[in-house]
C-alpha cells in the first residue's frame, strides 16, 4: 500500500538541498521512500530505510544526500524523520 503524504527533509549541506517526503510503500524488510527536490528542479529518487533502521533509538534516519553524490561534493546525509518516513502507512 502506498501513501502520498508530502512532508519535508534537508541534507547538511551548506546550505542545505530540500527534500518533499512523498510516495512510501512498506516492503519485504522496509521503506520505499520517494524523495523530490523541492529547492530545485530534479529527479525524484527512491529512498530504501530498513526495519532496523527504524527500530534504532533515533528520532531521524540519514541517508546519503543523492544531490551530493551527483555532484561529486563530499558526500552530506539528508535527515528523515522516522515518524514522516512512517506517516499514513499501516503497521508492519
Amino acid at each position: 500500500m502506498s501513501t502520498e503524504v508530502a512532508a519535508s527533509a534537508e541534507c547538511t549541506a551548506e546550505p542545505p538541498h530540500r527534500f518533499a517526503i512523498g510516495e512510501r510503500l512498506r516492503v519485504g524488510n522496509g521503506i520505499l521512500v520517494t524523495l523530490s527536490r523541492v529547492d530545485e528542479p530534479y529527479p525524484p529518487r527512491d529512498v530504501f530505510v530498513t526495519n532496523r533502521e527504524m527500530k534504532m533509538g533515533y528520532e531521524n534516519v540519514y541517508k546519503a544526500c543523492f544531490v551530493c553524490v551527483d555532484q561529486g561534493v563530499r558526500e552530506n546525509a539528508i535527515a528523515l524523520p522516522k515518524d514522516q518516513i512512517e506517516a499514513g502507512l499501516p503497521l508492519a
